[in-house]
Order: C-alpha cells, then sequence, then structure tokens
C-alpha cells in the first residue's frame, strides 16, 4: 500500500517538473441527476436524435460559459499572466443506455482561487494550505498570514461565482425542456 502512494507522488512530482499544468487544474462542478426509475431513463435513451441535441446544448453552454469567464478574468485582473487560458470546460456523459450529458465541469489554475478570495503571499485564509511547488517541495501557509485574507493591497475579485450564477438559469432551461425528469445538483460549483 505504501508503495502506491509514493508512486503517486512520485508521478505528480514528475508532471510538475515537466511542467505540465494539469495538476493544477481544480474541478469544479453541476450534476444533472435523474430522480426515475431505471426503465424511464432506458425510455428517455431511446430517441437518439433528442439526446445528441441535449449533449449539444449542454456542450455548447459549457463552451458559452468558459467564454464568459474569461472574458471576466481580462476585465476584472490587471495582471491575467495564464489564468484566463487556464479556464476549460469539460462535459462528463453517462454511457449506461446511451451517450448523455449528467455532469459539467470547469476547472483552472489555482491562482484562480487566491484571485477570488483575495489571497496571495502574506495573505492566507483561515486554516491554511500544503502543496508542492514546481520543483517538488512541499510549502505550507506561514502561520503569520492566517486569516489575512482580503486584506491590504489584495481584495477578493470575484470572477467565477457571479457568471455562474447568471448562466446557470440557461443550462436550467435546457435541462428542464429537454426532460422534467431531470434536476441540476450546483452545490459544488462555487467557490467558497
Amino acid at each position: 500500500m505504501a508503495g502506491f502512494f509514493a508512486r503517486d507522488r512520485d508521478n505528480l512530482t514528475e508532471k510538475m517538473r515537466r511542467g505540465k499544468s494539469s495538476f493544477n487544474n481544480l474541478p469544479f462542478e453541476i450534476l444533472i441527476q435523474d430522480g426515475v426509475s431505471e426503465v424511464a431513463k432506458f425510455d428517455r435513451m431511446q430517441d437518439k436524435n433528442r439526446v445528441l441535441q441535449f449533449n449539444r446544448d449542454v456542450q455548447d453552454w459549457a463552451t458559452q460559459t468558459t467564454e464568459k469567464l474569461k472574458q471576466s478574468v481580462k476585465s476584472l485582473i490587471d495582471k491575467d499572466l495564464f489564468l484566463s487560458e487556464s479556464i476549460k470546460p469539460k462535459v462528463y456523459y453517462n454511457n449506461k443506455y446511451g451517450k448523455e450529458a449528467n455532469r459539467v465541469g470547469f476547472s483552472f489554475a489555482r491562482e484562480g482561487i487566491y484571485v477570488h478570495k483575495g489571497a496571495g503571499k502574506g495573505q492566507g485564509g483561515y486554516r491554511g494550505s500544503t502543496w508542492r511547488n514546481i520543483h517538488g517541495q512541499e510549502k505550507k501557509t506561514l502561520t503569520s498570514s492566517l486569516t489575512l485574507m482580503g486584506s491590504g493591497n489584495r481584495q477578493p475579485k470575484e470572477w467565477f461565482n457571479p457568471v455562474i450564477e447568471k448562466e446557470l438559469e440557461v443550462l436550467a432551461d435546457i435541462v428542464t425542456a429537454y426532460s422534467s425528469d431531470l434536476h441540476m445538483d450546483a452545490t459544488r460549483i462555487y467557490i467558497k
């Protein structure tokens, strides 16, 4: 068992050394859940054209929302070095009876959380965190910076939540038009 964790740590360290940014992305997602029987799910999946249209609509929503998130970053942040380019949408599918979208997620560089909350070097949150830098060294939040988030020169710039809040209504309309049996769970989408 110990070898498993060591291997994962080594893989992560290797990714960081090679400069891959995928380890830095954090998922924020909306679940599209079904509250009906398996028979109803199966019946819904028989209309292939309708399922394909629903998947296209969800993918289009994710792409348009990503563009709006990028515009939000560019309008609120003076030094947008790579945050706007790191924002990526991902639509996940349920393949049990056919290919139906059941989750939409967004990932972006860790910097996005800091900007949204007003945190940074010397201005940490309440609990602090642990991470690995690009050289694989473990770093921790300095105790002297705890509870200083959102103060001084680092004010929160809420670039994510307001855009998602507006766009959720559009996604809700898409889901409802497709099936009244589906509902959305957006508890994991917001930056808290």
